[in-house]
């Protein structure tokens, strides 16, 4: 028996058995850009972009058995791949209902990126009352909730944040979510409701979505005309001044309030929070 004082830290064990660990989170989630080895080199990094915030990011990797911190820190993102991965898809690969992915946006949640610190406020208040309406109808919803922000740019180079909410949610049948979730747009753009885009997930690709949910990326979209006339939008990085405002944005959120579990036969907000860091790799060995 390895005695409490000769037991390796958690560092030590990171260290160890990284390109193991980021073959164990890659088999589960094949879209996982996880790399052990270069997340504390990503948080210097963020120190150095975020200056008087670092309380909001952990020193080491054994700082995360001490709490949660912010969706800004690389060590928390980590994790959160590793919880995703050991934790919840084995949990929705068990379950005997269809899960579907949908997208939550709208544009009157756009802010300027220098007023982004509470951009989640809206999105979580909708999805809130989404899932409390399904409840009030008798359903019982099973859900991850991931809430994103990237940058926004059109055509005619305005720009701005734009908070959204990805959804993999099950127990519920699609015309049920579309309703409960359905955005509606003001008189000026025609009084249409905004349609829901929401498509159902196998078993086989649950995996994948968990991590476009978790994927965490300062990200532009930017809109462009197609060939055949029709607008269209594409990803490019962040300027270092945006990216700089998406992470003190970031760093004023905990990672807990960036991810959301419901519906499951245990609180799995409860174990993301508490669970320890070296249980869950050595679940996953």
């Amino acid at each position: 028996m390895v005695s409490l004082k000769n037991r390796p830290t958690l560092d030590q064990q990171m260290e160890a058995h990284d390109a193991s660990i980021n073959r164990a989170v890659k088999r589960r989630i094949p879209k996982s850009e996880l790399s052990v080895k270069s997340i504390p080199r990503q948080q210097i990094r963020r120190k150095r972009l975020l200056a008087n915030r670092v309380s909001a990011l952990h020193a080491t990797w054994s700082s995360l058995d001490r709490g949660r911190r912010s969706a800004a820190c690389r060590f928390e993102w980590a994790r959160l791949q590793v919880f995703m991965a050991g934790e919840v898809l084995p949990r929705l690969q068990e379950l005997d209902t269809e899960l579907v992915f949908l997208t939550l946006a709208d544009k009157r949640w756009r802010v300027a990126p220098t007023a982004a610190v509470d951009a989640f406020k809206r999105p979580r208040r909708k999805f809130r009352a989404a899932i409390q309406s399904l409840r009030e109808e008798g359903f019982k919803p099973v859900f991850v909730v991931a809430y994103e922000i990237s940058g926004d740019r059109n055509l005619e180079a305005n720009y701005a944040f734009e908070p959204h909410a990805h959804v993999l949610i099950g127990g519920v049948p699609e015309p049920a979510l579309k309703a409960a979730f359905n955005v509606r747009l003001p008189r000026i753009a025609r009084g249409r409701d905004k349609p829901i885009s929401a498509r159902s997930v196998s078993a086989s690709q649950i995996g994948n979505i968990l991590g476009y949910l978790t994927k965490m990326k300062a990200q532009d979209r930017v809109e462009f005309v197609r060939s055949d006339g029709r607008r269209d939008r594409t990803s490019n990085r962040m300027t270092l001044e945006q990216e700089t405002l998406w992470l003190r944005c970031m760093a004023a959120t905990p990672i807990a309030q960036v991810i959301q579990f419901g519906g499951f036969a245990e609180s799995m907000t409860s174990r993301f929070i508490h669970c320890e860091m070296a249980t869950m790799i050595g679940d996953m060995k």
